[in-house]
């Protein structure tokens, strides 16, 4: 998106800041990398945002390291992507490490404080970014649709016990289902014209 090269030190210096707002990991520190690099930053487009979004949580493994190594990569190119990338969680790796020899020390109640307000955070984080993905999404996918795909999430993760919601069966009946709709109502609006 942007024509003049990113330096080295400024993708060191974005990964380094992730690195260390990152509680909760995963999709709740997706937000605040997508604020950063497509609306201030403008290294990326949001089209290119989402596109990475999709593949990295397509993919097993870590999606904020994968998000953060494929943005290091695009800017800088491989080598020095990979190597911005190892470098910037080093020293977050060694602050973890003390913070887990540090919480030897603190009472439990404080841990317990400390992962509320955590688990907070992450939710409004989460339920913001998903209502900024619905407003989005309002153009290509109906509202019946959606509550559809919604409501059957929803009461499937409420009412069935764990060993039996496998994630994987309901999403590929999801997509069957939603990909047959889509081709009966391209091929019923291919023989009107």
């Amino acid at each position: 998106m942007q024509s003049k090269k990113i330096s080295f030190l400024a993708v060191f210096l974005f990964i380094l800041k992730i690195s260390f707002i990152g509680f909760g990991g995963g999709n709740a520190i997706m937000p605040v990398i997508k604020s950063e690099i497509v609306k201030q930053k403008k290294w990326i487009t949001s089209e290119e945002f989402d596109h990475i979004l999709i593949v990295t949580n397509s993919l097993p493994g870590a999606s904020v390291i994968q998000t953060i190594s494929y943005i290091s990569i695009k800017l800088l190119g491989k080598l020095k992507g990979i190597l911005v990338t190892l470098i910037a969680f080093i020293p977050h790796l060694i602050f973890a490490l003390l913070i887990l020899k540090l919480f030897k020390f603190v009472p439990l109640k404080y841990i317990n404080y400390i992962a509320i307000g955590t688990l907070i955070s992450i939710i409004v984080l989460l339920f913001n970014f998903g209502v900024s993905y619905l407003k989005q999404a309002k153009t290509t996918i109906n509202l019946p649709v959606w509550l559809a795909i919604f409501v059957f999430t929803f009461t499937y993760n409420i009412f069935i016990p764990a060993p039996f919601n496998l994630p994987v069966i309901p999403i590929v009946l999801l997509i069957i289902t939603y990909s047959l709709f889509y081709f009966l109502k391209r091929r019923k609006e291919n023989k009107v014209c």
